[in-house]
């Protein structure tokens, strides 16, 4: 359990170092990322797609900085919808590899820890849930969940996927063309990471606590029986 923990700590760590590191390289070079999609208009696209996609697969959020240079450059309308797209479509590929090859391949790819944490909150049925649930969870992890654990179709869990992250597209888009929009996502990022952090050590600490109510009673029937039989 505790080795499980400190593996836990150590990758949102790493995590939040890689968001740290890609807010500060936006931060940075916003003004000639901004010009090469102004000015690439193509490649700029299938760039910023392609790494919303592998931030769905491998590295939650670290795309993130790249929002306020995407609303400054197309907008924060098509921004979001782009965002959105990017996303979606890394769930999607997140979801396959974990249909298609299983827990051996997730677990080199993210937190299986977390992948376990989360299977009992996914219902039989879960377009709904795969809608709110979009809203509140890495999207790594919710896509590895349902491919391994769930029965979900693809057009199903695209759908879901899609309803689900449209809103937090427009809203970090809206966020990201204003003055202290960089301020507002390390605020975000580190506010997500304390708070998983909480969350799991209290979480780990509860669990010692109702294997021992449980192993209780079957210690106590245990001695009865055997003052029975003496």
């Amino acid at each position: 359990m505790a080795r499980s923990r400190t593996k836990e700590y150590l990758s949102l760590a790493a995590v939040a170092t890689v968001l740290v590191g890609a807010v500060w390289l936006a931060r940075t070079y916003a003004e000639p990322l901004k010009q090469f999609i102004e000015h690439h208009a193509i490649e700029g696209l299938l760039v910023y797609i392609t790494l919303n996609i592998l931030d769905a697969v491998i590295a939650p959020g670290a795309t993130l900085p790249l929002i306020p240079i995407a609303a400054r450059a197309w907008g924060r309308i098509p921004a979001a919808l782009i965002t959105m797209v990017g996303w979606t479509a890394g769930s999607l590929v997140a979801f396959y590899i974990a249909r298609r090859w299983g827990s051996p391949l997730v677990k080199k790819l993210t937190s299986m820890e977390r992948v376990k944490r989360l299977r009992p909150y996914v219902p039989p049925h879960p377009f709904w849930s795969v809608v709110f649930l979009r809203l509140v969870v890495p999207m790594d992890v919710i896509s590895y969940v349902l491919g391994l654990f769930t029965e979900m179709t693809w057009p199903s869990y695209g759908l879901a996927t899609a309803l689900g992250l449209t809103p937090s597209a427009f809203i970090l888009t809206y966020i990201g063309k204003t003055p202290r929009a960089y301020d507002i996502i390390m605020f975000a990022i580190g506010g997500a990471v304390v708070g998983w952090i909480i969350y799991s050590t209290r979480r780990g600490a509860r669990k010692p606590a109702r294997a021992a109510r449980r192993a209780k009673p079957h210690r106590t029937r245990s001695h009865a029986a055997r003052r029975q039989q003496s």
